[in-house]
């Protein structure tokens, strides 16, 4: 029997699906179809009969989750996977905001990165997890895969477009994506995007420039090709990008020799990646029963080595104790002393690591704040702003937002002509080395004029 690959895309409108070989170099895409569906649809019928027949057991079907919790990039100094996984909770607790005792988590393979592992850890809670599963679990349609996007669709297409932006503009959702070397960078997730904007493509062409420029220049890339998919991507955006010098790359998806509609892509691309080692959902209590079951077979063995090490490790440790405690204080005693010598007028002591550190941050704010660490402090840019700013106009500063090498200025000024003369003016620094006038609209009382300056930063070496 053939094996299959198998993308599905359930919402509540319709379920989209496609179909691919288990070909890796060149797969052929055996079907793709749409089926619209209503409260009363049996979910499981229907992909049933767009699947043509039950799930084999080499078939793979892969679907995302419509939302996620939280995405964080770790790095570890061991690569090895079952190490990776225990420390991958741990890790994020610590550095969320949020208890996520509740979530899931999910994570890529390990790269390799400076001898260390680098890994992308998402999070989602188990109530979204159980809701994305349960149109399957209800018809016992096995999923094998539950991904999340961007990871999901860049890991299926990695082998056509493995640099570049991509451009997911799918369900009335935005989604910007920076991949470099198969591999999502960064992404954006650009919120709602009503029907009215994506049929004026003037409008949504400049949100997305506007877009893809700020997430190259934070990560320092120049302009990449893009590859756009969704239902919202159409002839007269592609015409549009196109006519702004972007270059655009058209996936090899054919279906009778003819270019599949760019709706069907975000499916194809979850098919594509079902057999790959992307994020997936499936862990835990989710674990497919069937794959689940096959792991229980191994349990009972685990157990009993586990009962041996722990008797091991309670006889070697009433051993050892002792000396550790020792040295434990032993140590705590110099960290005291440490303590007391470098911060002598800090009297609570609660977290000795943790209060140096925060010494130390303070330290380095204060240092780039007043530009004592020799680079182009916030001081003194805001400083240059001011005296490159003409007196005589009138001028109304709504946010000034200073990132690495990137100063952004929106306000509000009378005219037109004054946006010019500030940006001519602002020019001249010697630490701007471009000022660019990103926006410039007449507010809606006619009165003034709103603008936005995206204002390119330059190291002074030696000014502070």
């Amino acid at each position: 029997m053939m094996k299959r690959r198998v993308g599905i895309e359930i919402t509540q409108q319709y379920i989209r699906m496609a179909i691919f070989d288990d070909e890796k170099e060149n797969p052929t895409l055996i079907k793709h179809a749409e089926c619209a569906i209503d409260d009363s649809s049996n979910i499981g019928n229907v992909l049933l009969e767009m699947l043509g027949s039950r799930p084999g057991f080499a078939d793979r079907t892969c679907s995302t989750l419509a939302t996620g919790g939280f995405v964080r990039q770790l790095s570890f100094p061991f690569r090895d996977a079952r190490k990776i996984a225990a420390a991958a909770r741990m890790e994020l607790t610590a550095q969320l905001p949020s208890d996520i005792s509740d979530h899931i988590i999910a994570t890529t393979a390990a790269l390799a990165s400076e001898g260390d592992a680098m890994i992308t850890a998402a999070t989602a809670t188990t109530e979204q997890v159980s809701e994305a599963l349960q149109p399957f679990e209800d018809s016992q349609f096995p999923l094998h895969v539950l991904g999340l996007s961007p990871y999901t669709e860049v890991s299926g297409i990695k082998s056509w477009f493995a640099n570049g932006i991509l451009i997911q503009l799918h369900q009335n959702q935005l989604l910007i994506s920076l991949i470099q070397h198969g591999e999502v960078v960064s992404f954006e997730a650009c919120g709602q995007i009503h029907d009215a904007e994506i049929q004026d493509t003037n409008t949504l062409v400049g949100r997305l420039h506007r877009e893809i420029s700020m997430i190259c220049r934070s990560a320092r890339v120049s302009n990449q090709p893009l590859c756009l998919m969704g239902d919202g991507i159409t002839q007269e955006l592609n015409k549009a990008l196109t006519e702004r010098d972007y270059e655009l790359i058209e996936l090899p998806l054919r279906a009778n020799n003819q270019v599949i509609d760019a709706a069907f892509l975000p499916v194809c691309a979850k098919a594509l990646a079902a057999n790959q080692p992307t994020i997936n959902f499936r862990t835990g209590p989710f674990t497919l029963k069937s794959e689940w079951a096959a792991i229980k077979k191994h349990l009972y063995t685990g157990a009993a080595l586990l009962v041996t090490a722990l008797i091991i490790s309670g006889a070697t440790a009433i051993r050892t104790y002792q000396h550790k405690t020792d040295v434990a204080e032993s140590y705590r005693k110099q960290m005291t002393q440490i303590f007391r010598k470098t911060l002598p007028n800090t009297r609570a002591i609660v977290n000795i690591p943790m209060q140096l550190k925060s010494a130390l941050q303070q330290l380095q704010t204060t240092s780039a704040l007043m530009g004592i660490d020799k680079s182009t402090s916030a001081l003194s840019v805001l400083r240059e702003f001011s005296t490159h700013t003409p007196t005589d106009l009138k001028v109304d500063i709504k946010n000034f937002n200073l990132e690495e090498v990137t100063l952004i200025v929106d306000g509000e000024t009378n005219s037109f002509d004054s946006i010019n003369r500030l940006a001519s003016e602002l020019q001249q620094s010697a630490i701007f080395t471009k000022v660019d006038i990103a926006d410039a609209k007449t507010s809606i009382d006619g009165q003034s004029v709103n603008f936005r300056l995206q204002i390119a930063i330059g190291h002074q070496g030696g000014q502070s």
